[in-house]
């Protein structure tokens, strides 16, 4: 990853390259479990570097979606192949036969959270912090 133009904010771009054009703002907070001012500082500085355009959604005005530019488009296999590898590094800390197990429970987690605001998510964390 040394050799991209993203010095962070990888998977968010990985994110937005998935769904470019269909997620906007508070879909990809929601997904990273981040707030409002954390995901605006990112998405700044991915527009910044011209990786990303947020443009006007033509069905809610209020809203923005989010599409990834050309420029960024060649990065987005690197930081898929970046991520699986990443993967499978933290999964070769499992046992084998424990792998398949540990990947149904994480689904099961995530699908059960997907729809908590982060805001929520944030705050429950700062408790536990305190």
């Amino acid at each position: 990853m040394k050799n991209t133009p993203v010095e962070k904010n990888y998977f968010a771009l990985f994110l937005i390259g998935r769904n470019s054009g269909k997620i906007s703002q508070q879909q990809l907070a929601d997904q990273l479990l981040t707030d409002k001012v954390s995901m605006v500082r990112m998405l700044d500085c991915l527009e910044e570097l011209e990786l990303i355009e947020r443009t006007v959604n033509p069905e809610d005005r209020r809203q923005h979606l989010l599409v990834v530019t050309p420029k960024a488009q060649p990065w987005l296999g690197e930081i898929e192949k970046a991520l699986r590898e990443t993967d499978e590094i933290f999964l070769s800390f499992i046992a084998a036969e424990h792998r398949e197990t540990f990947r149904l429970q994480l689904r099961e987690l995530c699908a059960s959270v997907i729809d908590l605001p982060a805001e929520e998510v944030e705050l429950f964390y700062n408790r536990i912090k305190d």
